[in-house]
């Protein structure tokens, strides 16, 4: 396997997709986690900047599209994370009332 070029673990990358924008997010101090399931749902906002009819186009770029990496943080950083995060209890949640049934 290919060994990373050390650089671009720290610098900030021109472009990035939903992935690679999770994990800057994270390096950034932005997120605690995130993936990019996370950004996708978070693209639903009303105010996310790109697509069709918005400010910034996703550019396609091989076989996936990517984002402007300054629109992108601009965005995180006016709209801070804040939710439960991922499920600590994969397996459901049960009622005391169901669970003694």
């Amino acid at each position: 396997m290919k060994k990373p070029d050390p650089r671009t673990l720290t610098a900030i990358p021109p472009v990035v997709t939903f992935a690679t924008g999770a994990d800057l997010l994270v390096r950034l101090g932005l997120a605690k986690n995130m993936t990019r399931e996370g950004v996708r749902r978070l693209s639903k906002h009303p105010e996310w900047p790109f697509g069709p009819d918005r400010p910034y186009p996703y550019w396609p770029l091989a076989n996936a599209e990517v984002m402007e990496t300054g629109p992108f943080l601009d965005f995180f950083r006016n709209h801070p994370i804040v939710g439960r995060g991922p499920d600590k209890d994969p397996g459901g949640r049960r009622s005391k009332a169901s669970a003694q049934q």
